[in-house]
């Protein structure tokens, strides 16, 4: 990739507080939004992909469908009274 020019620019529309709250992200990693917007670029077109896994899921789904994935590893009940009695509540 020839960073030779830089005389492109990139314009995009963004809500202003996701704007401020990923500038104060930046500016806490000690750079500007610019150049964390060119990591995630530069991350993108080296690893053709992503640099990150997207989902619509909250974090607390995904793992409880991990754990549904693997059910044989956890303790299972006969009822609610059983797993009640056996976790002492």
């Amino acid at each position: 990739m020839d960073t030779k020019y830089k005389d492109t620019r990139l314009s995009i529309r963004i809500d202003p507080s996701l704007k401020s709250a990923a500038q104060d992200v930046a500016n806490n990693m000690g750079m500007d939004l610019t150049t964390a917007v060119k990591m995630f670029l530069t991350s993108m077109v080296k690893e053709q992909r992503l640099p990150f896994t997207p989902t619509g899921l909250p974090t607390e789904t995904l793992q409880a469908l991990r754990e549904a994935e693997h059910h044989n590893d956890y303790k299972t009940y006969d009822s609610a009274e059983e797993m009640w009695s056996d976790l002492d509540v």
